[in-house]
């Protein structure tokens, strides 16, 4: 039997409902960005990657000679600090005497537990989208975008290219993931990345599934032998920028670490009365960061074919 909602148990009643709605409405679609980034929790609120340098290759010795003795070189730090993200809604006493069914139902007056489920969601997201649309033009922990052409490495003079120019198509995949196999520890050693996954933007949905899926070659009037691998295709619906200049892919290694999204503190749900009021204040919270703590077993495109202008599976 339920107890008759009074001033005294507001928030008893009402909590448990609210918070029940949030969740479900946050855990009700699949996350897109679990099937891309590395998810880990952090141990404080700055957590670090440092990147150290390489010993490069052995060398042949001679019978009886010492130890040919290697020193290591630190590299660069990628740093990650948890952020803050919350949201709240009130539910007035009034509300709850006007349109009990509502409020029980998880509505509040400007919001509602189940839009600050979605919310969340939305914000997970497009922060983790965040870092491969500004994969391009942002500098990382390295002093150059994590798709870049002139990656420097810590124990060589050499530079390593991880940056494709161009849409999608059979000849730009391809150079991908030649390109990847050809990256390097930061000694210049071959690291063996081998891409077993391609992320599209949603306007690259059936270019990569037919270029993955066809017997032959896609967009040729060849009847040529399809020799792409199978990789797996994720369409990921974030993967834009507002003002739609990019549209970006990559191909991942991912049994490499390279894309992380780190919780410091998972969603909470709960409630507060507000002061000097009868009504309550409904909130969620959580603390994480997102990135990268590496570029290796990446290799990717922001879809520019030219200057201000991007091609498309619709074009």
């Amino acid at each position: 039997m339920v107890s008759k909602l009074t001033r005294t148990n507001f928030a008893e009643l009402l909590t448990p409902v609210h918070r029940k709605v949030f969740f479900d409405t946050y855990n009700k679609k699949d996350k897109q960005y679990t099937s891309i980034f590395k998810v880990d929790d952090m141990h404080a609120k700055q957590e670090t990657f440092p990147h150290l340098g390489a010993f490069g290759k052995w060398e042949e010795n001679t019978e009886g000679s010492d130890f040919r003795q290697a020193d290591i070189t630190m590299g660069d730090i990628a740093t990650f600090t948890a952020k803050r993200y919350d949201k709240a809604y009130e539910v007035t006493w009034e509300l709850v005497q006007d349109d009990l069914y509502n409020t029980l139902k998880g509505n509040g007056r400007g919001g509602s537990a189940s839009k600050l489920g979605s919310g969340l969601q939305a914000t997970e997201e497009s922060q983790a989208a965040g870092v491969i649309n500004g994969g391009f033009t942002t500098n990382g922990y390295d002093g150059v975008p994590l798709f870049s052409d002139s990656h420097p490495l810590a124990s060589s003079s050499n530079t390593v290219s991880n940056l494709i120019v161009g849409g999608l198509t059979d000849e730009t995949l391809k150079a991908a993931l030649t390109k990847m196999r050809l990256q390097t520890d930061e000694a210049g050693v071959l690291v063996a990345a081998h891409a077993d996954r391609l992320v599209v933007h949603p306007d690259w949905e059936f270019t990569a599934r037919a270029l993955i899926d066809s017997t032959l070659r896609a967009g040729t009037n060849n009847n040529d032998k399809n020799t792409l691998p199978g990789l797996d295709v994720i369409v990921w619906d974030y993967l834009y920028d507002a003002a739609g200049n990019i549209k970006p892919w990559f191909v991942q290694d991912s049994s490499m670490d390279n894309l992380m999204f780190l919780w410091r503190e998972k969603p909470i749900f709960d409630s507060e009365k507000i002061e000097n009021k009868m009504d309550y204040r409904f909130y969620g919270y959580c603390r994480f960061d997102t990135g990268y703590v590496d570029w290796r077993g990446l290799c990717g495109s922001n879809g520019v074919t030219t200057a201000g202008t991007t091609e498309s599976s619709a074009a």
